[in-house]
């Protein structure tokens, strides 16, 4: 425990999946947390839930980060309210599973406005506040297709191999600054966006069967791998990395045996 003590850590797409996990594996290693997300309903059921749960506090910032003034906004009320950051993860994502003929021009720029732009935003808005302070760490979760190419999802892979090389570049641009930039690039992980996969499929079973078997360590990953990689990019454990690109995906990347 104490891994975060008192660093004020903020995390998108935090009231699901990766988000979530991550939020509740900080908090529990001491952090301060914001969660920002889209549904405001949820984000508020997600700190009323877990403050009841636990008797730990967490705020809600509700933000859409395909828009630079929202993103601007919760940035600001965080400032306001803790006069720094020290953590952000980059989370919010959305997925379209679709043959990419058929995908409509409307369909990839919902996708790379969150996504990618999303990202953009949020980089573009709080890294020069971690220079001013002399330290961060930013974490961003791309996907272990922007490392490989994967032709059911053609445009979430273009999508994610964007924040991939945009991670690169910033862990650069801002090494002099002594903040650092990380991106966590997970396989396939069940959660609420992935469930795409199984839908409308006759046989689940078999579907999760042949998944699995895809991953060298044989089973499929889980919210908790990949909150477990960001603690650790996120804490000055890390302090000596940046700039890389963490597969957490079973050894699926590695390649056939």
């Amino acid at each position: 425990m104490n891994r975060l003590q008192g660093k004020v850590s903020v995390i998108t797409g935090g009231t699901s999946g990766f988000g979530l996990a991550t939020m509740q594996m900080f908090v529990h290693e001491g952090a301060t947390v914001v969660i920002a997300a889209r549904d405001e309903g949820k984000g508020n059921q997600t700190v009323r839930e877990f403050q009841e749960r636990t008797g730990k506090e967490i705020r809600f910032v509700r933000c859409d980060v395909s828009q630079e003034s929202e993103v601007k906004n919760l940035v600001h009320q965080v400032m306001d309210h803790y006069k720094r950051i020290d953590i952000w993860v980059n989370n919010a994502g959305v997925l379209i599973r679709k043959a990419f003929e058929e995908t409509t021009e409307q369909e990839w720029d919902e996708v790379m406005a969150t996504n990618l732009k999303g990202v953009f935003f949020c980089c573009k808005q709080v890294l020069p506040l971690m220079a001013k302070q002399g330290r961060g760490s930013l974490v961003n979760i791309s996907s272990d297709v922007s490392l490989i190419g994967k032709g059911d999802v053609p445009v979430y892979s273009a999508s994610k191999a964007g924040v991939t090389i945009l991670t690169k570049s910033l862990a650069l641009r801002y090494a002099r600054n002594n903040v650092r930039v990380n991106v966590i690039c997970p396989g396939t992980i069940i959660t609420n966006m992935n469930r795409v996969f199984f839908v409308d499929i006759p046989d689940p079973g078999q579907r999760m069967k042949e998944l699995v078997e895809k991953y060298p360590l044989e089973r499929l990953g889980t919210p908790e791998d990949v909150a477990y990689a960001a603690l650790f990019l996120a804490s000055d454990e890390a302090q000596w990395i940046t700039g890389v690109a963490l597969p957490v995906d079973g050894g699926y990347t590695v390649g056939k045996e």
